[in-house]
């Protein structure tokens, strides 16, 4: 069967567009927002969500909705040693991000992703999406502090922490937006290590009318280096990050579903 025609969608920011089509109302964070719930009720009910019902439930989704497959999970054993967590950074092509890779790739571990505000502007689901691992960036310097805290918890923690650095949803992007060291700088201050995904498409070999399904590829761990200052242990993680989205990216046969041109 012929290989479908793709989809032309059309660009201007490729730093600040977004595709996500979730057209959520936009709001601030409470001040009082709460990053971290020590209370026993909290905790009982986060474990029954997410070991009882979100690992079982998400796993059947995406594997008869998406059929995705994991390269390299092994990998992650190296992470996993020790009694600290780590960082996870990969591209941003899904909504479902957030859910597939943290809980198929961390679990039994509980993983805990960064997201934007948004993730957690519904009230009556924002319990909910907490107790799945949601960590909504600050929007306040009166919030930054608290956020800051909740990441060293969760590292401390045993916790792996994913981190979209992209920020942005590019349904079916095949290639690699920029973005800034900002976010490595988590990991270069605690020293943590830092491990690449890289989401990439390939045809279903039987149902080439389905759309591509996602292939998650991972690297092996990525130390910082203590004895370089802060900044460039952060932007040396961000360069071997990149560098190996790239290139993971880039030369497969990373199928176009949806293509991005720049206005």
């Amino acid at each position: 069967m012929k290989r479908r025609e793709p989809k032309i969608v059309y660009y201007e920011d490729i730093l600040n567009d977004d595709f996500a089509g979730t057209n959520i109302r936009k709001k601030p964070l409470p001040e009082n927002f709460k990053y971290v719930h020590k209370n026993p009720i909290w905790f009982v009910l986060s474990v029954i969500l997410y070991y009882v019902f979100a690992i079982p439930i998400l796993w059947v989704v995406a594997k008869i909705w998406t059929s995705y497959r994991i390269v390299g999970k092994k990998k992650l054993k190296k992470a996993h040693f020790g009694l600290k967590g780590y960082f996870v950074y990969g591209n941003h092509t899904q909504i479902m991000d957030v859910a597939f890779g943290p809980i198929s790739l961390s679990a039994p571990r509980k993983a805990f992703f960064v997201c934007h505000p948004d993730a957690v502007n519904i009230p009556l689901i924002r319990p909910l999406v907490m107790m799945l691992g949601a960590t909504p960036l600050p929007d306040s310097p009166q919030l930054s502090e608290r956020f800051i805290e909740a990441i060293k918890y969760r590292i401390s923690h045993a916790n792996p922490v994913y981190i979209f650095p992209e920020a942005h949803i590019w349904p079916y992007c095949t290639f690699i937006r920029p973005f800034p060291d900002n976010s490595f700088t988590y990991p270069a201050s605690l020293g943590s290590p830092v491990v690449a995904m890289c989401t990439t498409y390939e045809e279903h070999k039987f149902f080439k009318f389905r759309k591509p399904r996602p292939v998650i590829h991972i690297s092996n761990p990525i130390y910082p280096d203590m004895s370089k200052p802060l900044g460039e242990r952060a932007h040396l993680l961000r360069e071997a990050v990149y560098e190996y989205m790239v290139e993971t990216s880039s030369s497969l046969d990373n199928v176009e579903y949806i293509r991005y041109v720049k206005k």
